[in-house]
């Protein structure tokens, strides 16, 4: 069947509206999902200009979709007319799926950074017959109708908003999955997210969802606006850093010199991790959640980490298992605990690379393409 996408010809290229063939013979774990929205994420950005990865031109990317089910396969546990959230793939059986640590899955990078199915295979094509690189994160559902792993659904009420909730799969999950499920704050602690973006900002909102928030809340950003919306969301203090550059002795001041007790980076700026792992407290934790340059390497003191007992971790899609977490932030943002929609601006597919360029220049904090 034809279906309207977002295709990337090439490295660098832009979206591109086109019609493709979308092959609806689904296998026994797909689904054929029509999409209502789909969220525009940093990751698919990046990808969209990756070269070393032979294969993956011409793609759909898109790994924030929210749809309705059109078909299911006979492994699927949902139906036509199913309301569907989608994010990561897995395969299902490893011993980390089975803990529900899905995002650590031994086949991880390769279902969901791969070029189509687990086999190679693809569900997209041109209409001269050319493969377009299909199942981004499980599903590229930068598309108006996709075949997604049924591992990529999670089923929600069909009385929510699904342009609104698409990001949910992906940016929001892992900034709140990396405060609640790693860092873990209580309320004699402080904590501190450097980057006021989607994923950022989405840490500081999911401390709304504790009963006792930490004692101090420190948001670092460049940009002003992004700042002001940090303290509307919980943040109890801010750090400009072209105003402070000196970063440590920033951090200190605001801890009175014991150091920050939790810190997530979203920036994957090795200088930034070096500095929170030099300001970070007695037995003090570091996450990682933001990826810069694929290559970048952190140093960090033998000395000092053994005397502070400060800890370095990386936290992949919010250390989270979705299926269960992300039900718990729809009804915190249904009880007036995680308004992420906030944060949300809508575009016509046709307009998707509007949408890019505004994330890419920070205009907006979280694009959502519409499909309808």
């Amino acid at each position: 069947m034809l279906t309207d996408a977002l295709v990337v010809t090439e490295a660098g290229a832009p979206f591109d509206l086109q019609s493709i063939n979308v092959d609806d013979n689904i296998r026994d774990h797909e689904a054929l999902i029509e999409m209502k929205a789909t969220g525009v994420c940093h990751t698919d950005l990046n990808f969209r200009r990756e070269q070393s990865m032979p294969g993956l031109f011409p793609a759909v990317f898109g790994h924030e979709g929210a749809g309705v089910v059109v078909k299911a396969g006979s492994k699927v546990q949902a139906s036509p007319g199913d309301h569907v959230l989608l994010t990561y793939t897995c395969c299902g059986d490893c011993k980390y799926c089975k803990r529900g640590e899905t995002s650590f899955c031994y086949d991880w990078e390769h279902d969901n950074f791969g070029i189509g199915r687990p086999d190679g295979s693809k569900s997209y094509s041109t209409t001269a017959g050319k493969e377009v690189t299909s199942h981004f994160f499980g599903q590229s559902s930068m598309a108006k109708y996709v075949v997604v792993s049924g591992r990529s659904m999670i089923k929600i009420d069909q009385s929510l908003p699904l342009n609104l909730l698409a990001p949910l799969g992906c940016g929001f999950m892992t900034g709140a999955g990396a405060m609640l499920n790693v860092v873990k704050p209580t309320p004699d602690t402080s904590v501190l997210v450097v980057g006021a973006g989607a994923v950022g900002l989405a840490a500081i909102m999911a401390l709304g969802l504790l009963d006792k928030p930490p004692k101090q809340v420190v948001a670092v950003d460049v940009v002003p606006e992004r700042l002001e919306l940090a303290k509307k969301y919980g943040a109890t203090h801010i750090i400009n850093s072209k105003e402070s550059p000196d970063l440590k002795k920033a951090i200190y001041a605001i801890t009175d010199g014991k150091g920050v007790d939790g810190a997530i980076d979203t920036t994957g700026r090795p200088q930034i991790v070096n500095t929170l792992l030099d300001a970070s407290g007695k037995k003090g934790l570091v996450v990682s959640v933001g990826v810069g340059q694929l290559t970048a390497n952190i140093e960090s003191n033998i000395f000092n980490t053994v005397n502070s007992g400060r800890s370095y971790v990386g936290c992949c899609m919010g250390n989270c298992f979705p299926q269960e977490f992300i039900p718990r932030l729809l009804t915190g943002w249904r009880e007036g605990k995680f308004p992420f929609t906030d944060l949300i601006k809508q575009y016509p597919a046709k307009d998707a690379e509007t949408a890019a360029t505004e994330v890419l220049k920070g205009d907006v904090v979280k694009a959502v393409v519409v499909w309808d």
